[in-house]
């Protein structure tokens, strides 16, 4: 009897494991106004491996769709430096931007989130869903050399090339006005939430309430007691405090001296304040629309209940506050900070100033011989000075500058991938 021959076991061999994804050569933290400004702006940046971190849920809109009052730009303002052609184009089309670019004068603020919204969409359309990172903010940024490494909310940490910081503003708590804290709330909270922002005022008297400050937010926030004040809502008696004076938006020059002028309105200075596109002036930091018309009625007496007073500091208005029944704090805005660590040692951008002031070449400040790629957009509320750069320079300029830093060799031996970081413990 012939013995068959014995056959050994087929062996299996395992498919080969997928090669790691590449770490991204830039990553955007924030896609609000400035972050998105930026990309439709450049829309090359999405061809050199771009990963998106928001904390929201969606690109686009940020803050906006909370924030209840008009906008003191013009709708056509925005969205100009899209180009029609390139990838983001046919968002210009889309009903909820044409509304926005078309509207003439004033226009709330949600009708800029919406339009921030289509472009958000048509974002998550171009990108990788693995490259669209939403509800996870970045909280730590580290430097070494000029590798970057991020860790977000959940832990998860991402080495990149290059960062853009977009995280936007903040108003905390100002130190001027600390004798009063237990009465001051931040004026955005009257512009978000409006009258139930507000402490119980007294019943049987108006409520002496102060506005300390005299820019944007303080006449967004005055505008919201005026309304209220007009709709037999609230009885006050409201004083706005300017440290400064107060920038008001005209169309030309002709405009300006067609207009009688108080001494709390500043002066233009023809050779920083005049747009040089358009002849406007005070173009971007101006007060606009109905704020601008509430500072002249007060201004000129018109408004009963409201009145003006210029100091030179808050507390050369400390017995005011002491009598105030509520206090607005109106005094500006701070880079919305994160922790920061360069070659080891905690680092601040700001250098203790309330707002980041990037480099010429784009970049955030960092100690000397430090060389890391970090670039920051719209820390500052108005990050261009009138008529040196309007917002579609700024974002083009930014993304150039971006762009001029990844055609640079790579940084050798840094990282190729994401890395989750291990559970604390």
């Amino acid at each position: 009897m012939t013995a068959l021959p014995v056959r050994e076991p087929a062996t299996t061999i395992p498919p080969p494991e997928p090669a790691p994804e590449p770490a991204p050569e830039i990553v955007l933290a924030g896609c609000g106004l400035r972050g998105m400004g930026l990309l439709t702006a450049m829309p090359a940046l999405l061809d050199h491996r771009l990963t998106v971190v928001d904390a929201g849920p969606r690109p686009g809109p940020g803050a906006f769709p909370d924030h209840r009052i008009q906008s003191n730009s013009a709708g056509a303002d925005f969205f100009g430096w899209v180009d029609p052609a390139g990838p983001f184009g046919p968002v210009l089309d889309d009903p909820a931007v044409r509304r926005l670019r078309e509207h003439q004068g004033a226009f709330d603020l949600a009708l800029l989130a919406g339009a921030l919204d289509r472009f958000g969409d048509r974002l998550a359309a171009l990108l990788p869903p693995d490259r669209l990172i939403r509800g996870d903010p970045l909280v730590h940024v580290t430097v070494e050399g000029e590798a970057i490494a991020l860790t977000l909310a959940s832990g998860r940490r991402i080495d990149t090339r290059a960062l853009v910081l977009a995280l936007g503003i903040t108003e905390p708590a100002h130190a001027a006005l600390a004798p009063w804290a237990d009465r001051t709330i931040p004026s955005g909270r009257i512009v978000r939430d409006h009258l139930a922002a507000l402490p119980p005022v007294p019943a049987d008297r108006p409520a002496r309430i102060v506005i300390a400050g005299g820019s944007h937010s303080a006449y967004s926030a005055a505008l919201v007691l005026a309304d209220a004040v007009d709709a037999g809502r609230l009885s006050a008696e409201v004083t706005i405090l300017h440290r400064g004076p107060a920038r008001l938006f005209y169309p030309n020059m002709d405009a300006h001296a067609a207009e009688p002028h108080g001494p709390l309105e500043a002066l233009p200075d023809p050779a920083r304040d005049i747009c040089p596109e358009t002849g406007q002036i005070f173009r971007y930091s101006g007060l606009r629309h109905r704020a601008r018309a509430l500072f002249r009625e007060i201004a000129q007496g018109g408004r009963q209940g409201f009145t003006q007073r210029q100091i030179p500091a808050i507390d050369d208005a400390a017995a005011l506050l002491d009598q105030a029944d509520l206090i607005v704090q109106a005094l500006g805005y701070r880079s919305r900070r994160l922790a920061m660590t360069v070659d080891g040692r905690p680092w601040d951008p700001a250098g203790g100033r309330p707002v980041v002031r990037p480099e010429p070449d784009g970049r955030i400040p960092l100690p000397a011989g430090a060389r890391a790629q970090i670039f920051v957009m719209g820390m500052d509320p108005y990050p261009y000075d009138d008529g040196a750069l309007t917002p579609t320079g700024q974002y083009a300029l930014r993304g150039g500058q971006i762009l001029a830093a990844l055609a640079r060799p790579p940084v050798a031996g840094q990282p190729p991938t994401d890395i989750p970081l291990a559970e604390p413990g």
